[in-house]
């Protein structure tokens, strides 16, 4: 009874995807999203890569070969640090990170959409940035994990757009995706306006592993994917959690980072 319970919930889930598939390919006939640019909003054509203009697509500052050697954060090329400053102050517990951009007006003008203006389905384009980016690393993962939002969130913006990227992400580069494994238990406080260290007390305690999942991540390399890197607060948390639960490896990938800020510095 048991085993058929379970062959019927996978059955409906695959049934369901198909829907969502099928939806979404009539919703984008009729509605298409590739004609405008998704960075300034100029009209395009549907060959464009991630649906920007040509001059979008030359601005964004695409992370080069100065990055940090722990997040990945891009770094001044004539710096005398391997480390940003904030893998250089902390203690990290993810093992590395990577992103795709600097967050930069363009960068965010497309997260913004994607978190506050209902285009979820820019969330597909950011997985397949990620995706090319990802191209030249070792794929040697066993799991792909999105940062979970709250459940208040989840019902105001209808999706966790860090899901909708790890999902695509994982699609194209042929992993497993889990988007239930981590899950948020509590509200907290607004990240932006907190400095590194409030943003590590902030976010403290309010994520979980699910019920009877823990099994699942026991010796297992695991990348956790999410929009935006600005102190790595959120993640290190995360990585934190999948360790605790047995991970043998967790390394973090998101679309765009801030600047290595240094106090005092003009780097």
């Amino acid at each position: 009874m048991i085993a058929n319970n379970k062959k019927k919930k996978q059955g409906d889930k695959r049934r369901m995807t198909r829907v969502g598939k099928t939806a979404e390919t009539i919703l984008g006939a009729i509605f298409p999203t590739d004609i405008y640019c998704i960075c300034c909003g100029s009209i395009i054509d549907s060959t464009r890569t991630y649906s920007m203009c040509d001059s979008c697509i030359r601005r964004i500052s695409w992370i080069g070969e100065n990055t940090c050697k722990k997040c990945g954060k891009p770094m001044s090329s004539d710096g005398p640090y391997e480390l940003c400053y904030d893998c250089r102050s902390l203690k990290r517990n993810f093992d590395q990170g990577y992103t795709c951009c600097l967050y930069d007006i363009y960068a965010r003008a497309v997260v913004m959409d994607l978190k506050y203006r209902d285009k979820s389905y820019l969330g597909r384009i950011i997985g397949d940035i990620l995706a090319d980016r990802m191209e030249a690393e070792m794929c040697i993962w066993d799991l792909v994990i999105p940062v979970p939002i709250s459940k208040d969130r989840m019902e105001r913006r209808g999706y966790n757009q860090a899901a909708l990227i790890a999902e695509r992400f994982a699609e194209r580069v042929e992993l497993s995706f889990d988007g239930s494994l981590l899950v948020r238990t509590g509200k907290t406080k607004a990240m932006k306006d907190l400095g590194a260290m409030q943003r590590r007390l902030n976010i403290k305690g309010a994520f979980e592993v699910a019920k009877g999942k823990a099994e699942i991540v026991e010796s297992k390399k695991c990348l956790v994917v999410d929009d935006i890197f600005t102190t790595g607060a959120t993640l290190d948390e995360c990585a934190r959690l999948l360790k605790s639960a047995g991970a043998a490896r967790v390394d973090v990938l998101t679309f765009a980072a801030g600047r290595n800020y240094v106090p005092g510095s003009a780097e």
